[in-house]
């Protein structure tokens, strides 16, 4: 759930990819899996110790959710809803405006949350610092990185973006390769939290494709 890269054409297709940064010790389906929220099918890897997600698609939206906001912050359970279950919430509202307006975040920890509204091109980031929300516009964008600020600093960040601005040749694989590179190993700063998986949606000609690569730990 910790570093996302999207790049988009002119036309709206996009390749979104997302590192889950995660503890080793959290259970995770090993499969992508169809399931059904509030009368619609999404497709995604699932978290099984919350049943929730960090990304998936519909027929309508794709969407994923990085750990904390804008800035780091303590965790501090418990919470009232997991992130992987409040980001399925979104199935309620009848657009993106909607939940962003209507949805009840207190007791959530923060999130920064990518929707991208697949009938409509309509593109947003929802940030939660567990406060405030605020929304970011993306309709304009061509390249979107992301970096959680729970695990990665200001200059990290900085240097993922810059990976990704430097690729030559955008296709899926070389937007892989990076991620590869990227995934965070065992360390001291973090000894229980690792890359688990990178995940991938290819969307094109009104076609969703997801490739979910579990990491070796």
């Amino acid at each position: 759930m910790c570093i996302l890269s999207i790049f988009i054409q002119t036309n709206g297709d996009f390749i979104l990819t997302q590192n889950r940064d995660e503890s080793i010790y959290r259970p995770t389906s090993p499969n992508v899996e169809t399931r059904e929220f509030f009368g619609r099918k999404i497709t995604g890897p699932v978290d099984l110790n919350s049943g929730g997600t960090w990304i998936y698609y519909t027929d309508k939206y794709t969407v994923c959710v990085l750990n904390g906001g804008y800035e780091n912050h303590s965790h501090r359970p418990p919470y009232r809803m997991s992130r992987g279950l409040v980001i399925l919430e979104l199935l309620k509202f009848a657009s993106m405006d909607e939940f962003i307006s209507e949805i009840n975040l207190d007791g959530i920890e923060p999130f920064t949350m990518l929707m991208i509204d697949l009938k409509s091109n309509q593109k947003q980031i929802l940030v939660w610092d567990g406060k405030q929300k605020f929304v970011e516009n993306l309709n304009d964008e061509k390249l979107i990185v992301r970096s959680s600020s729970t695990l990665y600093n200001a200059s990290e960040k900085l240097f993922h973006k810059e990976k990704f601005e430097e690729l030559e040749f955008i296709n899926y694989e070389e937007i892989y390769k990076i991620h590869q590179k990227l995934a965070m190993p065992k360390n001291e700063k973090y000894p229980i939290v690792q890359s688990t998986s990178i995940t991938q949606i290819i969307y094109s000609g009104k076609v969703t494709n997801l490739k979910f690569c579990p990491i070796q730990i």
